[in-house]
């Protein structure tokens, strides 16, 4: 994946339905700055699902290694 173009947030209130449109139909990532130091990432809709769907198996596989660490042998 490409780094994300950085866009001021005071052009992104100005961009805000191109951005959303690059994020839907195309799928670019845009991060989002404020005074240079980002300050969130807009991503599109199917990434951030599986994102979220990692991230829950990750905290699941966590929960049985700590589980079978915490049971007797």
């Amino acid at each position: 994946m490409k780094k994300p173009q950085s866009i001021p947030v005071e052009q992104a209130r100005k961009e805000f339905a191109d951005l959303l449109d690059g994020s839907q139909h195309k799928g670019e990532h845009a991060e989002i700055t404020r005074r240079g130091k980002p300050a969130g990432i807009l991503v599109p809709p199917d990434w951030y699902g599986a994102a979220i769907a990692a991230l829950a198996e990750v905290k699941e596989l966590r929960r049985k290694v700590a589980e079978q660490a915490d049971s007797p042998s």
